[in-house]
């Protein structure tokens, strides 16, 4: 049943851990809405940032800090912070729609991704550009797998590609896994990194999955 369902989800407690910390059961789904927002301003803004996740922190009502990891950290800060204090902006702008009272701090940590080939959304990022390049998808899957394969921390890639794949008129889906990995859905002890993207192409939008599997947590 693993694969049925989000493995991060799934895992949530276990060997997963959350990126939204913090916990109000008054005000919960508010809170959840607007990093729904936050998340969503960031993802507008840099659509192809190879950013892994965004953290959310709240240190009570006045506080809010935001943790990009990225492997492209100075495309996210900008020259002189250029693009924070714009995104600092926008945040605040959206906090001041929604808050009644005075909105929090927001404050922004954004950390370096030194492996990019070991996180499952940056592969996934990475495969949507090459597709929508032209690329054809047996080899975007090969290159995928072959680079996070490299890390002796990853034991096992598998790749799920559908659409109208190279432009096809009947939309399909392709797998590829590494042959010498595996990917243990069913364990709930397996650390799985599993991420989605999209490709845009002229001939229709693509979905790309990858799954990752870094070992068992102890």
């Amino acid at each position: 049943m693993g694969h049925k369902t989000n493995p991060k989800a799934l895992r949530l407690g276990i060997s997963q851990d959350w990126i939204s910390k913090w916990f109000d059961p008054k005000n919960f789904s508010f809170y959840l809405f607007i990093d729904y927002k936050i998340r969503k301003i960031i993802k507008e803004m840099f659509p192809r940032a190879g950013i892994e996740n965004v953290q959310i922190e709240r240190h009570g009502q006045e506080k809010l800090n935001i943790i990009i990891n990225t492997a492209r950290p100075g495309f996210v800060i900008g020259p002189e912070g250029k693009n924070l204090k714009e995104l600092k902006e926008k945040i605040n702008s959206m906090l001041q729609e929604f808050y009644k009272s005075k909105i929090p701090i927001v404050s922004f940590d954004v950390r370096e991704i030194k492996k990019p080939y070991t996180h499952a959304a940056i592969l996934a990022e990475l495969a949507a550009l090459e597709i929508e390049k032209r690329i054809p998808v047996r080899k975007v899957m090969k290159r995928l797998i072959q680079r996070a394969m490299q890390h002796k921390e990853i034991l096992g890639v598998k790749v799920k590609i559908s659409g109208r794949l190279n432009g096809a008129e009947i939309a399909r889906s392709e797998w590829l896994t590494d042959p010498k990995g595996k990917i243990p859905l069913s364990t709930f002890r397996a650390i799985i990194d599993y991420a989605q993207d999209e490709a845009h192409c002229t001939y229709g939008v693509v979905g790309i999955k990858v799954w990752l599997y870094k070992g068992e947590k102890i």
